[in-house]
């Protein structure tokens, strides 16, 4: 509840709507903006300096070396002196982190205003659950998308529907009721089948969603998408720790070209497996070996997490007592915390196979090698002096948050995944 100098004061402003953007811009923006950048444990612990790159424009750019010269060697001595080794460049290549620019909307109805003009304690109690609730939204859906692949791809369909309206859907999808989704046959490229269907409901197992709208056109193997996001959405591990499985190009940087943008991947070319201690101590060491990488933190599904907290035995010098600033708890492996995140995908929400056995990954990260570069953190859009912004067509303002970033890497070799593991 709030307590701020806000509570029973009067409105006594010029501009009748100018105590309400107060309140928006002075006493929710702070606790919205640390909720989601602090409640969920990859927002909270990425590096957010982007003091040395140029964050102006569309794009944040930075120079990386990323071929080291070979014009070194080893001679013997000789009449007249050796042969010294070939001169040779450095090779830079630019990185281009392009801004995903996400949004959320928070409405106020005329009777609210009206009702709270006097009294901006009553404002802040009467929007209290709408602001609650944009915050729990656009926290859930940054930190999915943080762990994706940037093509915004939510679930596969593996069944077309019967005309019920019933899709069958890929194990690990991210649909939730009330979405507004669209039905595409690639993750790029390919062509829409149906562009306004709504989530009306989802079943106990996730494998069967309901939508409303049409629905006739979609197919076996479509790829579901949030309407208006695909190829839109921030940049996840799922591409930047990878090999050019999920994301070929990377920040500008074609892998085919440039193999030293790879990242240490340990497969099993699809077959499932199990979480073991030799996979763990394979994937720090292969990692080191590499890309001489500090891995500082491993991250998982809640079932990986179980299953290496089980694996441990008494005699080993591993331990589960590792606590994480913001609260967060993590398994020791070797002096890595070992955490594990909701939204860590599942083959089955990323695959286009709707036969393809569900596997879970794991991701190890250098995380002095990751960044969020913003060009703007969350905001109020208050460009023409107004928080608040009247609608034409009912009687209600609404408010737009906005967030401009961009999750990068300035080596993506120095991170490691396992794929293929068995839930």
């Amino acid at each position: 509840m709030a307590s701020s100098q806000y509570l029973g004061s009067a409105v006594t402003h010029t501009n009748g709507n100018d105590a309400f953007n107060a309140v928006l811009k002075e006493f929710y923006l702070p606790r919205l903006t640390s909720t989601i950048n602090e409640k969920r444990v990859l927002m909270s612990r990425l590096e957010r300096d982007t003091s040395k790159t140029d964050v102006s424009g569309r794009h944040a750019r930075l120079p990386v070396n990323i071929r080291p010269s070979q014009a070194i060697g080893a001679r013997a001595d000789a009449d007249g002196g050796p042969s010294l080794p070939t001169p040779q460049s450095q090779t830079y290549v630019e990185l281009i982190i392009g801004y995903a620019h996400n949004y959320g909307t928070v409405r106020v109805t005329h009777p609210v205003i009206q009702a709270s003009r006097n009294d901006r304690g009553s404002f802040i109690r009467a929007i209290g659950s709408e602001m609650d609730g944009i915050r729990r939204d656009l926290r859930n859906d940054v930190n999915r998308q943080l762990f994706g692949d940037g093509s915004g791809v939510l679930a596969a369909n593996t069944a077309v529907d019967d005309g019920s309206g019933v899709l069958t859907v890929s194990a690990g999808h991210k649909l939730k009721i009330g979405m507004v989704i669209e039905a595409f046959t690639e993750k790029t490229g390919g062509s829409q089948h149906d562009g306004d269907m709504t989530v009306s409901a989802v079943n106990t197992s996730g494998t069967a969603v309901t939508v409303t709208g049409a629905s006739t056109n979609i197919a076996d193997n479509d790829y579901l998408f949030r309407k208006g996001n695909r190829g839109n959405e921030m940049m996840g591990l799922l591409g930047i720790v990878d090999d050019g499985t999920y994301a070929s190009t990377l920040q500008g940087i074609v892998r085919g070209t440039y193999p030293e943008w790879n990242s240490t991947v340990l497969s099993n070319s699809g077959t499932a497996r199990g979480i073991s201690e030799d996979l763990l101590d394979n994937s720090l060491l292969q990692s080191e070996e590499n890309s001489e990488s500090e891995i500082s933190l491993m991250i998982t599904s809640s079932t990986q997490w179980r299953k290496i907290g089980q694996m441990m035995t008494p005699d080993r010098r591993y331990s589960t007592n590792m606590e994480l600033p913001g609260g967060f708890t993590a398994i020791s492996w070797a002096g890595v915390p070992i955490v594990w995140d909701r939204d860590c995908p599942r083959y089955g929400q990323v695959s286009h196979d709707a036969n393809a056995v569900d596997t879970d990954f794991l991701f190890g990260l250098d995380e002095s090698q990751l960044a969020l570069y913003q060009l703007a953190d969350w905001d109020f859009d208050d460009t023409d002096g107004n928080v608040l912004h009247r609608r034409q067509d009912v009687a209600a303002y609404d408010a737009t948050l906005f967030y401009y970033g961009q999750l990068g890497t300035v080596d993506a070799s120095k991170h490691f995944v396992i794929r293929d593991l068995s839930r």
